[in-house]
């Protein structure tokens, strides 16, 4: 018996595993026929086999990417029991483990069915990969659940954390260490209370967040609730997202920054529309699973996901316009949705850094993540243009048609892989983007766009579904 276990690109815990019985040789690539598929930008077709021979199992690269073993690119090499092996320069990770003795299996995940579990009905699909975001270029993690949020990843094991989050203040409820470069480091005091199994130790000194034998974070910022934070991921002027740890399972966290906690409204405001988020189901947002208080402070929890964004895949190459299409016509649906809520939600973040591509086998392609609790705030005290913000936005103003004008411009930087900005001027309509000089766009799609991306909201479409109607057609064109 020999298992393959996926490492979850980030912990570096079990994600899915595969068990072979019968199996001499077990082939590992994108192609549908290999045994173990992941899709992946740098995975071969068919990247490496694990192969049985008389003294055990060996290890024989066949992709043009490499097949690398402790940092060393190999040929062919013998298997050694929970050896992994990685796919490419970084990444993904595949452990292998000999006879009954496995990595404790995923969670709640699905994916699509290896050529050796069709034949023998194995329990357990195995987990479909694309290419995610930072340091995880290669791989990504999706689950079973057509709702998820995205974790984005910094590169290095810290996170910068700026004066105005108050992060470094004693009144934090969350007492997160700050040195003196404004970089968060671990609580002493929060780690001396965090035990650790026998297993951790032999990891407590690499950058790895999470023991890969046990799956448990080997240190942590602090404690939330029941809920260990293991790494600040990103913080804005309101409020700080941060990755969590409870019972073996990560989740993502978001709250209010300190010193915001004394402002009653806000912290209403945030616990009135996180409390509607949990009432939200749609396969194109993420779950958002609960919402509390701890010391005041109101946060709110969301299950994470993990995928290339759709900047991404942008960067590696154009996307064919009817798949740029079907994606937009898939937002048109969730916007539909959300702008007929009471009252309605606007997302107000709409643009490609925030549309994670999800597996073929996922029940949506893709899912739209930054939907946060007092957004019309954050624009307010940013005064940021993200590229893809309505004009009226910046004035602190936002309504449904402000989604639809992000989606104008997402379109664009789908077909393009530019910035939308790139297809300014200023002209006869003033200081705005005129499609129709966008090289090689379709004549079907320029009203659209010029509708869409009209500075004033009342000339836009009136909802997502009118966009819709609109899109098909040029789709039944082509």
């Amino acid at each position: 018996m020999i298992t393959l276990t996926l490492l979850h690109p980030m912990q570096s815990i079990p994600v899915q595993s595969w068990t072979f019985e019968q199996e001499s040789i077990i082939r590992i690539g994108r192609s549908t026929d290999n045994h173990v598929i992941l899709y992946s930008a740098v995975v071969s077709r068919h990247h490496v086999e694990i192969r049985k021979i008389d003294s055990g199992w060996e290890i024989v690269n066949l992709g043009a990417n490499g097949t690398y073993v402790d940092g060393r690119r190999i040929t062919q090499v013998p298997v050694e029991d929970g050896v992994i092996i990685r796919l490419a320069r970084s990444g993904p990770n595949v452990q292998i483990h000999l006879g009954s003795k496995s990595a404790e299996p995923a969670r709640d995940l699905d994916g699509e069915s290896t050529v050796g579990q069709r034949a023998n009905q194995e329990t357990e699909p195995p987990a479909v990969v694309q290419s995610p975001p930072s340091e995880f270029d290669e791989v990504a993690v999706s689950d079973s659940s057509p709702h998820s949020a995205p974790i984005r990843q910094p590169k290095t094991g810290l996170n910068r954390v700026t004066s105005h989050t108050g992060l470094s203040q004693s009144s934090s409820p969350l007492h997160i260490a700050v040195d003196k470069d404004g970089w968060t480091v671990p609580d002493t005091a929060a780690n001396e209370q965090h035990e650790l199994s026998e297993c951790c130790h032999r990891y407590i000194d690499s950058d790895q967040l999470f023991c890969l034998d046990c799956g448990k974070p080997l240190r942590i910022l602090g404690t939330v609730g029941e809920y260990r934070v293991v790494k600040t991921l990103e913080q804005d002027d309101l409020g700080v997202t941060q990755l969590g740890w409870q019972e073996g399972q990560t989740f993502v966290l978001r709250t209010l920054n300190p010193g915001w906690v004394n402002d009653v409204e806000t912290v209403e405001q945030f616990q009135q529309e996180a409390e509607h988020f949990l009432h939200l189901n749609h396969p194109v947002l993420p779950r958002f699973v609960k919402v509390f208080m701890h010391a005041g402070q109101p946060y709110l929890v969301m299950e994470p996901v993990y995928g290339p964004t759709l900047q991404q895949v942008a960067q590696n190459g154009e996307i064919a316009q009817n798949v740029a299409i079907a994606h937009i016509l898939t937002l048109c649906d969730l916007l539909d949705y959300l702008h007929q809520q009471t009252p309605p939600i606007v997302h107000q973040d709409i643009k490609p850094e925030n549309l994670i591509q999800r597996p073929p086998t996922a029940a949506a392609k893709i899912v739209l993540v930054g939907l946060t609790p007092c957004r019309s705030l954050i624009t307010a005290i940013q005064n940021v243009s993200t590229g893809y913000t309505a004009p009226e936005q910046q004035h602190g103003q936002a309504f449904p048609s402000s989604d639809l004008y992000a989606l104008g411009l997402t379109l664009v930087y789908l077909l393009t892989g530019k910035p939308p900005n790139t297809f300014y001027a200023q002209r006869e309509q003033g200081f705005r983007l005129y499609p129709e000089y966008i090289p090689n766009l379709s004549p079907d799609l320029v009203p659209i766009l010029r509708c869409l991306t009209n500075p004033n909201p009342d000339e836009r479409y009136t909802t997502a579904n009118e966009l819709a109607a609109d899109l098909l057609q040029v789709t039944s064109k082509h």
